[in-house]
């Protein structure tokens, strides 16, 4: 038997339901959608969930389809499938939850005696985290860049890596895509959820897929990428069997410790350089100028060689934010010579 709150399934059965979390002050539900599915046979659990950006939904979409997919009668496991965790802030297209203006994914395992997104957070964590081996968090460009690649945690010491590490090293080559990337640590603001996951003994990687504003004319492919690499992580966790398929039998892990900023002026983003561009320091990788006159506002230059990573941005930008992320070479790993099969106890 597979349960998270009150949705359950039996071996062999995919069910949907709502995991009850919490209501707004106002009377808003915030309860989380939830498919099910309970493999015949014993074996790991894999949790998957898209759009806790509500704006993101590369992940959802392939979500959906997988669901509609699964046999749960030929798996060796289950599968806990969300396609969309933040539904305030997928209704309005935004990356926040506007119950709180909280971002959910900063927010695990979350506070019981927190804010709504806090206790939704709390409950969700408790029901669905803790029993699961493996988590796949979908994030995309939304509609302000295109991303193509498999994000993760930097290693504390590469070279005496962590069970967790070890299987993070597969589940990234498995998915399937040619480009993985990570952050040094320090690059961006710290959160809790890493360490509250292994704590649990989940394994994460995050996958950054699609958005820009080329969504319609690219989102096609994207979304059927998205659901090969799901089925992939199945295929490597054992649930399923099968061949992995892939972009190609390499797969470059980049460094991506390369932040460009937008500075402190606001006005219409020219992008001047695209998606796995090589930079030089001091390159510029995209301007900013007054909408109405074209008279330059402000040129964002490249502090340090990388290549390009996500690219993209708004047209207006405005606010503090990174316009771009360039990443050096880490490794290139080869995916006829690895293993990329987990074992679980």
């Amino acid at each position: 038997m597979l349960q998270v709150g009150n949705v359950s399934a039996k071996a062999g059965e995919k069910t949907f339901g709502y995991l009850e979390t919490t209501t707004t002050r106002s009377g808003l539900k915030l309860d989380i959608p939830v498919h099910l599915m309970a493999g015949a046979e014993p074996g790991p659990t894999l949790l998957m969930q898209g759009a806790v950006h509500g704006g993101e939904i590369i992940g959802s979409v392939a979500l959906l389809n997988f669901v509609e997919k699964a046999d749960p009668t030929v798996m060796r496991g289950n599968v806990i499938a969300v396609p969309v965790v933040n539904r305030a802030g997928f209704e309005l297209g935004e990356r926040m939850s506007r119950v709180d203006n909280k971002d959910i994914s900063q927010l695990f395992p979350g506070n019981k005696n927190g804010s709504a997104s806090d206790l939704m957070a709390y409950v969700y964590f408790q029901e669905a985290f803790i029993q699961s081996d493996v988590f796949i968090d979908f994030h995309a460009g939304g509609r302000t860049a295109y991303e193509r690649y498999v994000l993760f945690d930097a290693e504390d010491a590469p070279n005496n890596l962590t069970e967790h590490e070890k299987r993070r090293r597969k589940l990234v080559v498995a998915y399937g895509l040619d480009q993985a990337a990570f952050f040094p640590a320090g690059t961006f603001s710290p959160s809790d959820a890493k360490d509250a996951l292994e704590n649990v003994g989940t394994t994460q990687i995050t996958i950054e897929f699609g958005g820009g504003t080329g969504w319609f004319k690219n989102g096609e492919d994207n979304v059927r990428d998205a659901e090969r690499g799901i089925w992939n992580i199945l295929k490597a966790m054992r649930i399923i069997d099968g061949e992995f398929e892939s972009d190609g039998p390499l797969c470059t892990v980049y460094n991506a410790g390369v932040v460009i900023w937008k500075p402190p002026v606001d006005g219409l983003f020219i992008r001047d350089r695209k998606f796995r561009d090589e930079l030089k320091a001091g390159d510029v990788y995209g301007r900013l100028v007054d909408p109405y006159t074209g008279a330059l506002l402000a040129a964002m230059p490249t502090p340090d060689d990388g290549i390009v990573i996500p690219s993209g941005q708004e047209w207006p930008t405005v606010g503090a934010t990174s316009i771009g992320i360039l990443g050096s070479v880490d490794r290139v790993e080869d995916r006829r010579t690895m293993d990329l099969y987990l074992d679980f106890d």
